[in-house]
């Protein structure tokens, strides 16, 4: 069987639910050739009244399987149907709930109010299977029942980096990594937690985004503005670096309906860097069971001044939690996931085109 996965633009994304399960796929030896593409060939003709194209043939490059991730266009959806008339299947790929984007999201104006979420539900609605990265998200999009959760995972390459805890830290780095103006609530939710720790540890430590800050001192009303390095496309290269940075990583969210479907990422990836982290109280989080949980910003301020003036219980904390993603959540582990899911795909789609021949039979 042949698998083509189709990737947008957003490299986290990509690494996460294309990339990497390509590569797992392909290193298991589970039978399936996978190839990746960035978009995918199509043919287009301008419909009668020459105000628009339509979608007339699609290039699946041989493959069995296509997989669009986020679809949220009607080109895209155009696609979607020409590629099921070839016989071929396809897979929505889901990673967020577009249409869920808060107001004052970057992402709101294109994903609200221009509806290109409302693309992805009918792309989802339509497609022989949809993988999500949360249940929460397989119950928005997959309510027909054809799709599966396939958590985040991370490679083992990453996983098995010198791990933060083991670099002795003068300073002790509380970082966040992201851009601001992605999560214009979230690092609210902390009230004045954060602002609590660093003045009980004073000089001990310091506050670093590895990303934009923006307005992140006025956002908090900290005394101090915080230090910033510039983000890193390469995730492998971002992952490296926020280990050597971060000492403590913190994932604060505020519980609404697009981070309730939010995956658990932000906690794992500081937990395979070795990272001492304190996060929300979201489901996903809470099912990951990594991180410490905070709600009110009193248990922003213990967890954070615990992992800053206890060191030893920072390091065994962390080095908890890389032993957990060592042994359960690799992209190893979940290969075989992907591959099911594929081949579910395919299966339906031959379904699928043996009831429509019956019913041309029948008609």
């Amino acid at each position: 069987m042949r698998v083509l996965l189709t990737h947008a633009i957003g490299p986290g994304a990509t690494y996460y639910r294309i990339e990497e399960p390509a590569r797992a796929v392909s290193d298991a030896g589970l039978g399936i050739e996978v190839a990746i593409a960035r978009g995918i060939g199509t043919t287009m003709r301008e419909v009668a009244d020459g105000s628009s194209l339509e979608v007339t043939e699609v290039d699946a490059q041989g493959a069995d399987v296509v997989v669009l991730q986020t679809p949220k266009t009607d080109g895209m959806l155009q696609t979607m149907r020409v590629l099921q008339a070839q016989g071929v299947a396809v897979v929505v790929e889901i990673d967020d709930l577009l249409s869920g984007v808060p107001y004052g999201h970057m992402g709101h104006d294109a994903l609200v109010r221009h509806r290109m979420g409302e693309f992805a539900f009918q792309a989802a609605r339509e497609a022989d299977l949809v993988t999500a990265s949360t249940p929460a998200l397989l119950q928005e999009y997959a309510r027909h029942g054809r799709g599966v959760v396939i958590e985040n995972a991370i490679p083992r390459r990453v996983a098995e980096l010198p791990p933060a805890y083991e670099r002795e830290s003068g300073t002790v780095t509380i970082g966040w990594t992201g851009n601001v103006m992605g999560h214009p609530y979230d690092l609210q939710e902390m009230g004045s937690g954060l602002q609590q720790a660093l003045d009980r540890s004073g000089s001990a430590s310091r506050l670093l985004v590895l990303g934009q800050k923006w307005d992140l001192r006025t956002r908090l009303g900290l005394s101090e503005e915080p230090d910033e390095v510039p983000w890193l496309i390469d995730v492998d290269a971002y992952l490296e670096r926020m280990g050597e940075l971060f000492d403590i990583g913190i994932a604060p969210l505020r519980i609404d309906r697009f981070n309730t479907c939010k995956s658990w990422l932000k906690p794992l990836e500081y937990s395979a860097r070795g990272v001492y982290s304190v996060r929300a109280r979201t489901d996903e989080y809470e099912r990951l069971g990594l991180g410490m949980p905070a709600r009110a910003p009193k248990d922003w301020a213990k967890w954070l001044t615990r992992g800053v003036q206890d060191a030893d219980r920072r390091r065994e904390v962390a080095a908890a939690a890389r032993e957990r993603v060592l042994a359960q959540h690799l992209t190893e582990h979940t290969a075989e996931r992907w591959a099911a899911a594929w081949r579910s795909a395919r299966d339906n789609r031959t379904r699928a085109l043996g009831r429509g021949r019956l019913a041309t039979a029948a008609g």
